[in-house]
């Protein structure tokens, strides 16, 4: 059983998720990687592969895993220059590493870590200095001298026109001494997990201290007696750990054991009363007051966005957001509703203009616009003012005019302990307007629309997919807007 550097960066978060991974495999048979996930990796290896015009004369090791050790040493002999995916084990520790570079001044190799990320990251679990630390360990015990190390990160200062500047697109941190001082608790790590990789099943893990967003995939294996709805599902009780590690000390998981509800604040306190009621906490008059200051006629907006890490239209960089679809449902004060909706099919040349200009066409500017989640919305209408300033009068009204519909939720105006302390539309609509569902769509989540939009720009994609797809992203953002519209309904039928 080797141990790799993935291994190493999961044994950092939760030794016994690692340890059930090895030893009991089947605990995660079934769970797939999101559309998110498998994309997160995809931009992490275009990036890798994109790094390598840093270093034109490289030479790649093609093969992966331990076949790949003996090809390494093979091409080590020939005495290359830049060497890419080279691969090394020692002990029962294994590596590949994504680049390494010689250096005849100070006699030695220079190891780098390309990261699909706009910065250096040195929070468990992404800790680019411990991840080099590990590879560095790994590679000396084979005979090698590493004498540089650093992370090869995307630049967010980056913005594409025409071909994409590779030495533009990387920015190149020297992590040496952070490194070097990193090592000693890196080993120690090292070889406390051979010894508990090669031991017992833990009887538990940290996750029992964090919140239900940041625990590990076999939380409820570990600890069936959390129920399913816990302290952990509190709104971001992470936030309050004196308070949320005590009572894991003391062994409160259920809300309804929590034996001191008035040191809870804010949005944790109304859920919490919410649950023990039984029944939602509403603001009644906060709410009416909020919706009498919208303006007719309501204008529900919803984008679409992509982004990936090497940036693929002008203008933008890497990451950022490139609106490619909305949907508009406009509500008159007589309860008429009319529906919009704009998709590019074909992003060729400025092609954010036409959705602009559909835009101006559609849109009242002097009339509310309601979001989920405004900062989104304003954040891409900005980027469109950046790219299309003769337009920007138009675009920065549309902001002004903008109402938040999660801030009734958010900020505790309607609180429902079924929305698990989250303000997320996905979590609301399901609950307070239960006939409405995403599951009969062929998309039912953003990142699903990331990736179909992707695979419908495809020129290799054929025609009729392409308008099958095109039908479904049209669906799933027509969903968003109507289901906006949906709970606004709700809400002034509450407090009429």
């Amino acid at each position: 059983m080797y141990i790799t550097k993935t291994d190493y960066l999961e044994y950092t978060f939760c030794r016994k998720n690692l340890w059930l991974r090895k030893h009991k495999p089947d605990l995660f048979q079934g769970k797939e990687l999101s559309e998110f996930e498998k994309k997160i990796i995809e931009e992490g290896n275009v990036a890798d592969e994109s790094a390598r015009h840093l270093f034109p004369e490289g030479t790649l090791i093609e093969l992966v895993g331990m076949r790949a050790v003996p090809q390494t040493q093979n091409v080590l002999a020939l005495k290359p220059d830049t060497l890419f995916q080279g691969a090394f084990s020692f002990e029962e520790f294994f590596v590949q590493a994504d680049i390494l570079r010689w250096n005849g001044v100070l006699n030695g190799w220079e190891l780098y870590e390309v990261k699909a990320t706009n910065d250096v990251k040195r929070e468990v679990p992404h800790h680019h200095v411990n991840d080099l630390a590990f590879q560095k360990q790994v590679i000396e015990g084979t005979g090698l001298t590493i004498v540089k190390a650093g992370v090869i990160h995307l630049n967010s200062a980056y913005r594409q026109k025409g071909k994409v500047n590779f030495q533009e697109l990387f920015i190149t941190a020297d992590l040496t001494e952070e490194v070097l001082m990193a090592e000693e608790a890196v080993r120690e790590e090292m070889e406390a997990m051979k010894v508990e990789l090669s031991g017992p099943e833990p009887k538990g893990c940290d996750c029992l201290y964090r919140g239900r967003s940041a625990q590990c995939t076999t939380f409820a294996y570990s600890y069936p007696d959390v129920p399913e709805y816990s302290v952990h599902d509190i709104n971001r009780i992470g936030g309050s750990k004196a308070l949320f590690y005590d009572w894991i000390d003391r062994s409160i998981f259920r809300i309804e054991d929590i034996d001191n509800p008035e040191k809870l604040k804010g949005a944790k306190r109304a859920q919490y009363d919410a649950y023990m009621a039984g029944s939602p906490i509403i603001d009644h008059e906060g709410i009416k007051e909020l919706l009498s200051e919208l303006i007719f006629p309501l204008q529900f907006f919803d984008y679409e966005g992509y982004s990936s890490a090497i940036p693929r239209f002008d203008g933008f960089g890497a990451y950022e957001q490139v609106p490619f679809q909305y949907s508009l449902h406009t509500l008159q004060e007589d309860g008429t509703l009319e529906h919009k909706e704009f998709l590019v099919k074909d992003p060729v040349g400025d092609f954010t203009r036409p959705l602009l200009d559909r835009m101006i066409e559609d849109m009242n500017p002097h009339a509310t616009v309601i979001s989920w989640y405004s900062t989104y919305e304003k954040q891409r209408n900005m980027k469109l003012a950046e790219l299309h300033p003769d337009k920007a009068d138009f675009i920065e009204q549309i902001n002004d005019n903008m109402f938040d519909l999660m801030t009734v939720f958010s900020k505790s105006y309607y609180v429902d302990a079924e929305f698990k302390g989250s303000a997320s539309i996905k979590n609301v609509l399901p609950v307070i307007v239960p006939h409405l569902t995403y599951k009969a769509l062929g998309i039912q989540k953003g990142d699903q629309a990331i990736e179909r939009w992707e695979r419908m720009i495809n020129p290799a994609t054929p025609t009729e997919e392409k308008d099958h797809i095109a039908k479904d992203l049209l669906a799933y953002c027509k969903l968003d807007t109507f289901a906006m519209v949906e709970i606004y309904r709700f809400l002034i039928k509450l407090v009429s």
